[in-house]
């Protein structure tokens, strides 16, 4: 397998939750379970959320200071100012992002995004197919690391700031969208089901999602994407939370990972928060 399973979801989830757009697209039947968006907390106990998708959080949208579109080069200084740094994370490694997509990862990948319905871009570096519209600005952190024995934790940021809030509105309506999430755990199983994991046994894929706080913005999300792997009959979790919200054309998310346990709810909170003050005082 050319990548631990851990990398190769948090990759997964970057492309689902920077996947955007109309719905309306074909129905497909999964084989991995979903639970629809309603919960009353964050998948791993972080983040409080509300008990419906729409949330009490939503705000009207904040356009830039002159009312027109940023500029590329200050949604590129918004995105800078708000991603994670080394000084966030104090005991984390942090390591660069590659791109080593396969190519049947990207036809996949392609096939997700046709089922999801999507017509807003990909992430960069996803290999997104021909015809999706771009972002206005892209930009992700370094992934930062902590491993010590059976811990295996990881964490990143990415904010994409689309050409205008309405755009990002339908990003928002799209990742709290049951039918995304269905395409999206569709999507693994097919993965998984040709990856070779030396032995391992790949058990079902389960999204569970929610609305945490994001006070004074368009609204939050949050996923939280569980994975097993049966290796000579023990059972290895792994776990993969997104949370994040849109505040105007910005969208903003926080990516967490944890083999065997789930990312530390207490740090999650914290980093959360930290993404929703920056982006708060730093106005596109």
């Amino acid at each position: 397998m050319p990548r631990t399973p851990l990398p190769l979801l948090l990759a997964l989830g970057a492309l689902a939750l920077c996947s955007c757009g109309k719905g309306g697209a074909r129905t497909v039947t999964v084989s991995a379970s979903s639970q629809g968006a309603g919960t009353s907390s964050t998948p791993n106990g972080g983040a409080k959320t509300n008990s419906t998708p729409g949330g009490s959080t939503t705000q009207p949208d904040e356009a830039s200071p002159n009312g027109k579109k940023p500029s590329q080069g200050r949604a590129l200084a918004f995105a800078r100012a708000v991603n994670l740094t080394a000084d966030d994370v104090p005991g984390f490694t942090p390591s660069e992002k590659h791109d080593d997509t396969s190519a049947r990862e990207k036809r996949l990948e392609s096939e997700m995004v046709k089922c999801a319905g999507t017509s807003a871009g990909l992430h960069a570096g996803s290999g997104g197919a021909a015809g999706e519209s771009k972002a206005l600005a892209e930009q992700s952190s370094k992934d930062f690391q902590l491993k010590h024995g059976v811990i295996d934790f990881s964490v990143s940021s990415q904010v994409s700031v689309q050409n205008d809030a309405g755009e990002a509105r339908k990003a928002l309506q799209a990742i709290r969208s049951a039918h995304v999430r269905d395409c999206f755990s569709h999507f693994l199983k097919l993965l998984f089901e040709g990856e070779h994991l030396k032995g391992a046994k790949v058990g079902p894929v389960s999204i569970q999602a929610g609305v945490p706080p994001a006070p004074g913005t368009t609204g939050g999300f949050g996923w939280r994407i569980t994975a097993s792997f049966f290796v000579r009959g023990v059972k290895v979790p792994v776990y993969l939370d997104f949370l994040g919200f849109v505040d105007g054309p910005a969208e903003v998310t926080l990516l967490s990972s944890g083999l065997i346990r789930p990312f530390p709810a207490e740090v999650q909170q914290q980093l959360f928060s930290l993404l929703l003050s920056r982006a708060k005082g730093h106005k596109l």
